[in-house]
């Protein structure tokens, strides 16, 4: 699945610029990492020849919600969100044979979650 070219994501990401990004695209696959009071995971997409992730966060009920996305060769990146339904995400870094994976975590609370890796 990490090299399979997806002719759909190709398509729709073919005018978007090669470097990092802070928009989103579909994902291929999602890998989540839920909390109380807040929602969040990694998106993972193919396009360009590349693999790409990005992290995501959604605080549910207004707490402050962080997620930092953890590359295995000290890559990062983090985004927040404190105001309920809001959608924030991480810049979306690229993938290539190397391990990627997001920590999610309700600082209110004092809880976190750990996406799976990718």
């Amino acid at each position: 699945m990490r090299t399979a070219v997806r002719l759909a994501a190709v398509t729709a990401v073919a005018a978007g610029s090669l470097g990092l990004s802070t928009g989103v695209a579909s994902a291929d696959a999602t890998y989540p990492a839920n909390v109380p009071g807040c929602a969040g995971g990694m998106n993972v997409q193919y396009y360009n020849g590349h693999d790409w992730v990005q992290g995501y966060v959604i605080s549910t009920t207004g707490n402050y919600c962080t997620v930092n996305l953890q590359q295995s060769n000290g890559r990062w990146s983090s985004a927040y969100s404190n105001v309920r339904g809001d959608r924030h995400y991480t810049l979306q870094l690229q993938d290539s044979g190397i391990t990627s994976y997001v920590v999610v975590c309700n600082t209110d609370l004092g809880r976190c979650a750990t996406s799976a890796s990718y």
